[in-house]
């Protein structure tokens, strides 16, 4: 019994190894802890009193034709009550008389002090002067772009809008149905090997929960001044806004008579609009403007109406 007794005791500490491993393991396997904490930590949003009666009360702050700005997400946000949940928001006025205007908006992988990961799943409204939904953009209507070099893990959105009664307000929170969600982020390993063309390691990608509070990076530009080879077409406003490609792609000076014949700009644009290419559409009715076509952006516009 003596020689018994330190074996029994050697299995049972194996046994309670084994166990706590495979504890451990399935910890490492699995989000759901880090999940509920990060939930337990918005209670603020529960507590929080509705700021306004509706969308049209929203409280607003003007955006300029070229702006750039982070909105923060968090207790000292105003909330609102919308259809969607409870949540905090930015409301903001679209500058009127600015021409077709491009919105980029993106929305970066936080950690906190334990380093553990979350994000803000933006919803964004685009409301008429009445405060009525026009166009609605989900989280899940943004482009995901893993972490690279010196970026962060993140959601981007670009999107083109004429300011004008049908596009008045420019609104981002988020809703029930996005804290809800998490989403899946590239592991940096894997990462590198796709980069290298090499086979993929056996690791666990990360997942970061959504929180109602956080940051989103906001940039108005006019739509001219985008970036691409149809800049020089039409009349990128900046020069220095031109990308290498662009500006090899500009036309020579024996080519600039030909552009001294009319252009058929609402042939252009109807045809944009059927390619289902807003933004060159929203372009082209710049360009008209600009060519004396005073009518080209609300021709447009009820074009798009009618879709």
């Amino acid at each position: 019994m003596s020689i018994e007794l330190p074996r029994e005791a050697t299995k049972r500490r194996l046994a309670l190894a084994g166990v706590l491993g495979a504890l451990l393991l399935g910890g490492c396997a699995t989000t759901t802890p880090t999940s509920t904490e990060h939930r337990l930590d918005e209670a603020w949003l529960e507590r929080a009193s509705d700021c306004c009666r509706g969308l049209a009360t929203l409280p607003l702050s003007p955006l300029a034709g070229r702006d750039e700005r982070t909105l923060r997400f968090g207790p000292e946000t105003p909330v609102h009550r919308f259809d969607t949940g409870p949540s905090p928001f930015h409301a903001m006025a679209l500058p009127r008389g600015m021409g077709p205007l491009r919105l980029e908006l993106i929305s970066r992988v936080q950690r906190d002090d334990q380093g553990q990961r979350s994000l803000f799943a933006p919803l964004v409204l685009l409301l008429d002067e009445t405060g009525a939904i026009q166009r609605r953009f989900d989280w899940q209507d943004f482009t995901y772009q893993p972490a690279r070099g010196l970026n962060d893990d993140r959601l981007y959105l670009s999107l083109g809008v004429t300011p004008s009664a049908q596009a008045d307000r420019l609104v981002v929170l988020t809703s029930d149905a996005a804290r809800a969600a998490e989403s899946e982020l590239l592991h940096p390993a894997r990462a590198q090997a796709r980069a290298r063309h090499l086979a993929e390691p056996a690791v666990v990608d990360p997942v970061a929960p959504h929180l109602a509070s956080g940051e989103v990076s906001l940039r108005v530009r006019p739509l001219g001044e985008s970036d691409g080879l149809l800049a020089p077409l039409l009349g990128s406003g900046d020069a220095g806004m031109m990308s290498t490609n662009t500006a090899r792609a500009e036309p020579s000076r024996e080519q600039e008579p030909v552009e001294s014949a009319p252009l058929d700009w609402r042939r252009l644009m109807r045809a944009a609009v059927q390619a289902g290419d807003i933004e060159l559409a929203m372009q082209l009715a710049e360009r008209a403007a600009r060519a004396g076509d005073e009518e080209a952006r609300a021709w447009l516009a009820e074009r798009l109406q009618a879709r």
